[in-house]
């Protein structure tokens, strides 16, 4: 075994280190257009005239959107989960919880989506990784947040507010694409999808910038810690004016490599010892007790290939609790951090009028580097983890949890991260707003990422400026306010358009109402399309493709709508895109 040396950890450091650390990263499917040339100095993307500058913020709330990466539907209390999550809980404990919530399968559309509003082919991330030949240099797939989209940072910037960022950004890194040049006033961010949660460890070492500037990390840096610390230190800031703020906790736990304190996971051991059968069952039927799915609902099997926990041999049982004991003490960990938070705005009397959103930016992640291993991660570099049970967790241990652990994850729901099954796509979102809605409810409506942005500028009382913005065209948010339903005034939202589609990869996916079409890649599916009723079937389970024609055949047609109206560039019909090669990954990292 392999262990990281000072000195291993001083070459990944290094020059050639961090060139070959951010074209393997391009391999694990982040921005092409990050990487590549140095910057180059360019114009601000908007210099026009401000058409919201005085914008009255009077009556306006402070905002705190929060992120978790790659979380389980119900890795939560309030979702059914048994990782202790009392910040989280209370929450949801006076806000509405929305158990129809989706996003993309993947970390960066959903992130384009959130902060845009605009689907994310149209925003730039039409895929995530290299584009395919005839997907290269078209608008939609940049791989970076593109020039046709404003964040909302920059609006809510722009109307008064005063914005700040802490944690992933993933949307790009070059001049005039890193928070501080998309809105953000004050920031923190790591600018890859992934980086060890320590100051070091392998085999990633992640770029940070503080506003402009790179910066290195403190030795005693540990990610939710630190950027918690950054966001209270920006939002304790002294301003000029009584203007609200918005702030973006883009938080990397619990994405992998699986990273927490020696007691954290000694905390949470005994409780995973159990194994994944008798605890997804109890949190399919706390599921049930919170009416967070219906009561009739049958409990489904365990996916094909996870094993029957007493199938194990003891001593696998303890390495695989130990994974998943490491992945709790960081959703643990996470929700002391937003306590933090909150407490921070509880002594400063701005809790109460503050809008608070939590959610997840997939579903949790079934790979398991440490056995199997990756296409994207060598072997030579996952030789620098250290692989023996005591390390896992410590910044030298390269851990992920795997499909039994995400099965558990998704409970009910079919698939994981990177599929277009509700598993994939479905997130918890819990809102809050003590000032104005008082009580725990709970909304099955069908809600989406692209939804967030206008419900934002909705709260805030400020009007999107249409297509054109600061001297340059613009594109139009998708999405409607979620505002009816956190007034239990609406039923549903109002949408420019009927139904809300999905494309990443080739796997692709429509809702309308209860009713969701969806056709898989090769590795995951057929590639034929298949249609489900969610209300009554969120396992997808039973396909009724053939029984319903007319509407299989409505849905389709609506899909295509979908397509015209967003620029995607579709695979061939049951194709999925090719893993790259190494060398097509660093020959593309210098063509972009």
């Amino acid at each position: 075994m392999i262990y990281m040396t000072d000195e291993t950890s001083k070459y990944f450091a290094s020059g050639f280190g961090r060139l070959l650390h951010r074209a393997l990263l391009l391999g694990l499917l982040v921005v092409v257009g990050s990487c590549g040339s140095p910057d180059k100095p360019m114009a601000p993307l908007f210099t026009g005239a401000n058409p919201l500058a005085g914008t009255d913020l009077s009556q306006a709330p402070n905002i705190l959107l929060i992120v978790a990466d790659d979380m389980g539907y119900t890795d939560v209390g309030a979702f059914g989960g048994e990782i202790p999550t009392p910040n989280i809980d209370a929450l949801a404990a006076q806000g509405v919880s929305f158990t129809n919530f989706h996003v993309s399968t993947v970390c960066a559309p959903t992130r384009a989506m959130l902060l845009t509003g605009v689907d994310n082919h149209r925003s730039g991330m039409g895929t995530m990784g290299i584009p395919l030949p005839e997907q290269r240099d078209q608008p939609g797939y940049s791989n970076r947040l593109n020039d046709q989209v404003v964040s909302i940072g920059r609006l809510l910037g722009d109307a008064g507010y005063h914005t700040y960022m802490a944690g992933k950004w993933h949307l790009g890194s070059n001049e005039r694409q890193r928070p501080a040049d998309r809105g953000f006033q004050r920031s923190f961010a790591l600018l890859e999808a992934m980086a060890s949660h320590y100051a070091s460890g392998p085999p990633y070492i992640g770029t940070y910038f503080l506003d402009h500037e790179e910066v290195e990390l403190p030795d005693d840096f540990y990610s939710t810690d630190y950027y918690t610390d950054k966001l209270i230190e920006f939002i304790g800031e002294p301003t000029a004016d009584e203007q609200p703020f918005f702030a973006y906790a883009a938080y990397t736990a619990p994405h992998a490599p699986l990273h927490a304190s020696p007691e954290g996971i000694a905390r949470h051991q005994p409780t995973y010892l159990q194994g994944w059968d008798i605890l997804r069952r109890q949190r399919f039927d706390q599921l049930k007790a919170r009416g967070l799915i219906n009561k009739d609902l049958e409990y489904p099997p365990r996916a094909e290939g996870v094993p029957a926990w007493d199938s194990l041999p003891p001593a696998q049982q303890r390495i695989e609790a130990r994974k998943m004991a490491v992945y709790a003490a960081m959703i643990d960990n996470m929700d002391v951090n937003i306590g933090r938070l909150l407490q921070h705005l509880r002594v400063t009397n701005r809790l109460d009028n503050t809008l608070v959103l939590f959610m997840s930016d997939n579903g949790p992640d079934a790979s398991d580097v440490a056995s199997s291993g990756a296409w994207w991660l060598p072997k030579a570099l996952m030789s620098l983890a250290d692989k023996s049970y005591h390390a896992m967790g410590t910044a030298d241990s390269y851990v992920s949890y795997g499909l039994p652990w995400a099965n558990m994850g998704s409970t009910h729901l079919a698939g994981h991260k990177g599929t277009g099954t509700e598993g994939g796509i479905r997130a918890p979102l819990i809102v809050s707003w003590p000032q104005r809605y008082a009580g725990a409810r709970i909304s099955h409506t069908l809600t989406t990422v692209v939804d967030i942005v206008t419900t934002l500028l909705n709260v805030a009382g400020v009007e999107h400026p249409g297509d054109h913005y600061r001297g340059r065209p613009i594109e139009v948010p998708d999405g409607g306010s979620l505002l009816p339903l956190l007034q239990g005034s609406g039923q549903e939202v109002a949408r420019t358009a009927a139904a809300v589609g999905y494309e990443l990869y080739g796997g692709r996916a429509l809702f309308m109402g209860d009713w969701k079409l969806l056709a898989q890649r090769p590795r995951h599916g057929t590639g034929e399309w298949e249609l489900y009723n969610l209300a009554n079937d969120p396992s997808e389970r039973d396909d009724l493709a053939a029984q319903i024609p007319k509407r299989l055949a409505a849905m389709e047609n609506a899909f295509q709508d979908y397509v015209n109206r967003n620029g995607v560039i579709m695979l061939p019909r049951g194709e999925e895109a090719q893993r790259p090669s190494i060398w097509g990954i660093i020959k593309a990292m210098w063509a972009s």
